[in-house]
C-alpha cells in the first residue's frame, strides 16, 4: 500500500508540515535519444524558512553548462500561482492535465561554466551569462508510479516544446521523467536517483540509498510495451567518481533490466541545505547501454554530502 492516495489534486500544493524543514517540489528532465540536448528542471518550495529554490540546468555535448541556481527566492503565498519572479529571472509551473501533462515556462540570466566541477567552487564567478528562454510541456508516457514508504510519486514522460540559449535554439522532443514530493527534507545521507528511456519504447526509474552498513530504500519500475508498469524493489549500482565527485560510469540493475551507464554532460549543483548538510549534488546526462545492445539516453543522480561515506558499489 503506498503512503498516500494518489488523485490529480495531489498535483498542486499540500499543507505544510511544522518542520522548518518541510519542503515541497516538483522536478522535471529530458534527454535527447541521441544525446543532442538535455536539461532539468527544479523547484523546490519552503513554506516555513519563506523559500524557494530554482534550478534550470541545460546540457549540450562540446558546449558549457548554463545554469540558474537560486536557494534565495521568496516563496510563493499559498494561493499564489505556482510562480517565481526576480531581477534574474521569471519561471511559471502549470499542471494542465492532472496526472496528465504539465507546462514550465520561463526566462532569464543564466551562468556558464566551461568546466561542470567548478560549480562546486563557491569562488568561481562562472564563465560568463547568457540569456535563456524555454517553453516545455511534458505528457505523460505511463501512469504516475506513487512510491509506497513516502509522499512522493513519479511518471515517464515526453517532453516538447522550445529552448533558446543566446542565439542557438533547440527543438524539443524527446523522452523525460518528472516527480512531485512533499515533506521533511534530508540532504544528509547519500542516494542514486536514475531514469532514462531505451528503443522499443521501454523505460525505466530508480531511487537507492547509498548508507554503508544498514538496510537501504530501493525502489523504481520499468515499463515496457503492452505490459502494465512493473513496480520493483531491488535496485543496485557500481559506480566511478573523478577527483570532483563527478560520475566517470557505472553499472546499473533495476529489477531484471541492466545498462552500462555512460555519463556524457555533467549539470551539477552545489547544495547548502536546511538540515545543514554541505552537499555536492552530481547529475548527469547518460548514455544507456543495455545487454540486449539497445542504446538509450536518460539522467543519474548522486546526491553526495560532504565528508559522509557513502557505498559505491552496492552488488557485495
Amino acid at each position: 500500500m503506498s503512503a498516500f492516495h494518489l488523485r490529480g489534486a495531489d498535483e498542486g500544493r499540500h499543507l505544510p508540515g511544522t518542520d522548518a524543514a518541510w519542503g515541497e517540489s516538483w522536478y522535471h528532465d529530458f534527454a535527447a535519444a541521441d544525446g543532442g540536448y538535455g536539461g532539468w528542471l527544479r523547484l523546490g518550495l519552503y513554506p516555513n524558512l519563506g523559500v524557494a529554490w530554482y534550478w534550470l540546468a541545460l546540457v549540450r555535448p562540446g558546449e558549457p553548462l548554463v545554469l540558474i541556481s537560486d536557494t534565495a527566492a521568496p516563496c510563493p503565498a499559498r494561493d499564489d500561482a505556482l510562480a517565481l519572479r526576480t531581477d534574474r529571472y521569471t519561471t511559471a509551473w502549470e499542471c494542465t492535465d492532472p496526472l496528465m501533462a504539465w507546462r514550465i515556462r520561463g526566462a532569464g540570466s543564466a551562468r556558464t561554466y566551461r568546466d561542470p566541477a567548478a560549480v562546486f567552487d563557491p569562488g568561481h564567478p562562472g564563465d560568463g551569462d547568457v540569456d535563456v528562454t524555454y517553453d516545455l510541456e511534458w505528457r505523460a508516457a505511463a501512469v504516475a508510479y506513487p512510491y509506497v514508504a513516502t509522499t512522493r510519486y513519479e511518471q515517464s514522460a515526453w517532453v516538447q516544446g522550445d529552448v533558446a540559449i543566446g542565439g542557438s535554439h533547440l527543438d524539443v522532443y524527446c523522452p523525460g521523467q518528472r516527480d512531485h514530493s512533499w515533506g521533511n527534507r534530508v540532504w544528509s545521507f547519500p542516494w542514486l536517483w536514475a531514469s532514462g528511456h531505451v528503443p522499443g519504447n521501454r523505460w525505466f526509474h530508480a531511487v537507492r540509498t547509498l548508507i554503508p552498513g544498514t538496510a537501504n530504500l530501493e525502489v523504481g519500475y520499468l515499463v515496457e510495451p503492452e505490459r502494465d508498469l512493473e513496480a520493483v524493489s531491488s535496485v543496485d549500482i557500481a559506480y566511478a567518481l573523478d577527483a570532483h565527485d563527478l560520475p566517470t560510469g557505472a553499472d546499473l540493475r533495476i529489477g531484471g533490466f541492466t545498462a552500462r551507464v555512460v555519463p556524457e554532460c555533467h549539470a551539477p549543483v552545489a547544495i547548502a541545505s536546511p538540515d545543514g548538510a554541505a552537499v555536492r549534488f552530481a547529475r548527469s546526462l547518460c548514455r544507456f547501454e543495455t545487454a540486449d545492445g539497445a542504446v538509450g539516453r536518460g539522467w543519474v543522480e548522486l546526491n553526495l554530502p560532504v565528508g559522509v561515506d557513502r557505498r559505491t558499489d552496492t552488488r557485495t
